[in-house]
């Protein structure tokens, strides 16, 4: 017998349903499926809390969630996890709503046999492998890992809401930073070293930015050889500066680079919610005013609000 290698939860109320399913698996898995039972949504979830599950088996009518609902229950709850959902109608209409609700696959009671469960739960693995293989691709950049700049727009957009709560709480006195950092002079690295050699150095700049930031903060590469920073929980001004000082000490060490030692400097631009904009797409206008204002003396941080009156 195979060692068990996939272990999937089955969510049934109907007793019958339940014992078919177990026998399906048992006959056609030969050792490959560990099976576990609940009839209710709650008692998955609760199993999902404790254990780790490859994939969930999914009646569309349970005692405490029926329909859709149910889907988006367990999506929302383990949004990683493959879900088969099982039903006793054939409907077209509402196998593509599952789908588009978050599961994977969609199986009708009685007409599927226990090698199609089973390969319908290799499949559904891999389909939801793949399709968070997908998202990812789209929301990092290849060459550094990223987030890039559609990623970096959404979670600066979530940042502008905190930060807005967080200052209602702390009576104003709460600032959240848009930072852009661009490194100087990049462009004659490619002319002289090659665009692999530059490649390198990017990928060595953003291994090195990642760790001079918080956990709390987030670091994106949003194109070239432009880098920017959410820095949030900012009390005021001051606090952002002193992050901007150290982010920048990244570049005090040179980089070794094709036999070389290189020197490299970065400007920075920052803008401040919401004293500069409260708006994402405002925000990072003003930032990116900024970085062109620090480029002109080269390795500078400068604040927008500090030239706004001279622009």
């Amino acid at each position: 017998m195979n060692p068990v290698n996939k272990f999937v939860l089955l969510v049934e109320d109907n007793p019958g349903d339940a014992r078919l399913m177990v026998e399906l698996l048992i006959d056609a898995s030969a050792g490959e499926i560990e099976l576990h039972h609940v009839d209710r949504i709650s008692a998955a979830l609760k199993q999902l809390s404790e254990l780790k599950f490859d994939v969930v088996l999914l009646d569309l009518s349970l005692p405490d969630g029926s329909g859709l609902e149910t889907v988006r229950r367990m999506c929302a709850a383990n949004p990683h996890l493959p879900i088969i959902v099982l039903t006793g109608l054939e409907d077209d209409g509402l196998s593509l709503a599952a789908v588009q609700a978050g599961a994977q696959d969609y199986l009708v009671k009685g007409q599927v046999d226990g090698r199609g469960v089973v390969r319908a739960i290799r499949y559904a693995i891999e389909r939801k492998r793949l399709e968070e293989r997908l998202l990812y691709l789209s929301t990092h950049d290849a060459l550094t890992n990223l987030p890039n700049r559609r990623l970096f727009q959404d979670r600066m957009a979530l940042a502008i809401e905190r930060s807005r709560r967080n200052r209602e709480v702390k009576n104003g006195k709460w600032v959240m930073a848009a930072m852009l950092l661009d490194l100087d002079n990049f462009k004659s690295v490619n002319d002289t070293l090659g665009h692999a050699q530059g490649d390198l150095l990017l990928y060595a700049v953003a291994n090195r930015l990642q760790k001079s930031i918080r956990k709390s903060d987030t670091l994106a590469r949003m194109g070239g050889d432009e880098f920017s920073v959410i820095f949030e929980n900012g009390l005021g001004q001051e606090d952002v500066e002193i992050i901007a000082r150290k982010i920048q000490t990244v570049f005090s060490q040179p980089f070794p680079l094709a036999n070389q030692i290189l020197d490299i400097t970065a400007s920075i631009g920052i803008s401040l919610f919401p004293f500069d904009g409260e708006e994402a797409e405002s925000l990072l206008k003003y930032a990116d005013i900024a970085m062109y204002i620090a480029k002109r003396a080269r390795n500078q941080v400068c604040f927008y609000r500090d030239f706004k009156d001279d622009l």
